[in-house]
């Protein structure tokens, strides 16, 4: 029987502002690419649990969506799955906070809400390879002077620079516990919500505008038994103006589209992948109940 005595192991949520890098930290953390990733804000619509297990600890990382001031019944349901990680999931925040102090000052209802917390934060300076030494100086004493918190480390996720000893404050503060999955597991979702995850990423990445705001990926079958897995996949838009763009002239761009999500779908499963796209309208689908219900059966 494993002795558990002095095992480490906990949830950490990690919180932030839109398109501040969340995504791409938890990727850089557990070394793989498990959330999507977009130079777009709300591209993660859903959290995700990303698991790193060692002999010695396991980390559980929460990737949330950004906080935003909801709006639609879909951005309803993306904020209260943040505040739920933070409030109730997490046994340690990390707060990732971009160096730029205007952004901060336009939200600053978060970051008031955020150092209340009686959870453990940690705070920590992401984007350090593109922001200069004055705005993170400016940062680092507004943090101090508003919430005697000073910061606990500068990184760059994206160039993996210092992520070795962010796990280590981590490390420090985990509880003391036995692991929570078994080793081999790296995330609490099955490998259909990350085939929607690669073409909702791509979506992002090729297109422009309203377009990835207005799209939701439904998987309607996944044959993972065949070779090469054949996955459908429903593209909803929410505008029927929408249509013939996300289509392009002669079928171009969602040619484009199905060759990069496929090229993204192989990589993680490690397996070839036949995928097929189709582009259905359901008009206001992000306040639509039912719709998001059905939709949401795959991100749970």
């Amino acid at each position: 029987m494993t002795d558990y005595t002095n095992y480490r192991a906990g949830f950490i949520s990690i919180s932030g502002l839109p398109n501040v890098g969340k995504s791409t930290l938890i990727n850089a953390l557990c070394g793989t690419d498990l959330s999507a990733v977009s130079p777009k804000p709300q591209t993660t619509r859903y959290h995700l649990k990303g698991i790193l297990t060692t002999k010695d600890y396991q980390m559980i990382f929460i990737d949330t969506p950004g906080f935003i001031n909801p709006k639609t019944k879909l951005e309803k349901i993306m904020h209260a799955q943040a505040l739920k990680a933070v409030k109730e999931d997490a046994d340690i925040v990390i707060v990732l906070i971009e160096p730029d102090i205007k952004k901060i000052n336009d939200k600053i209802v978060f970051f008031d809400s955020i150092f209340k917390i009686e959870i453990p934060i940690i705070v920590v300076i992401n984007k350090i390879d593109i922001y200069g030494a004055t705005p993170i100086s400016e940062v680092k004493d507004f943090l101090l002077e508003r919430y005697h918190h000073g910061v606990d480390l500068e990184i760059s996720a994206k160039a993996k620079k210092n992520i070795e000893h962010l796990k280590k404050i981590i490390i420090d503060k985990l509880p003391v516990s036995p692991p929570y999955y078994y080793d081999e597991i790296l995330s609490d979702r099955w490998e259909r919500y990350f085939a929607a995850e690669k073409i909702m990423e791509q979506i992002f990445n090729l297109y422009h505008d309203e377009i990835p705001y207005s799209s939701a990926v439904e998987i309607e079958m996944f044959k993972e038994d065949m070779d090469p897995v054949y996955i459908l996949a429903n593209i909803y838009l929410s505008k029927k103006s929408h249509k013939p763009i996300i289509i392009g002239e002669r079928g171009r761009a969602i040619g484009r589209l199905r060759e990069s999500a496929e090229k993204k779908i192989k990589e993680f499963m490690g397996r070839d992948v036949k995928l097929e796209l189709f582009v259905k309208i359901r008009e206001n689908w992000q306040n639509d109940p039912v719709f998001l219900e059905n939709l949401t059966k795959d991100y749970r």
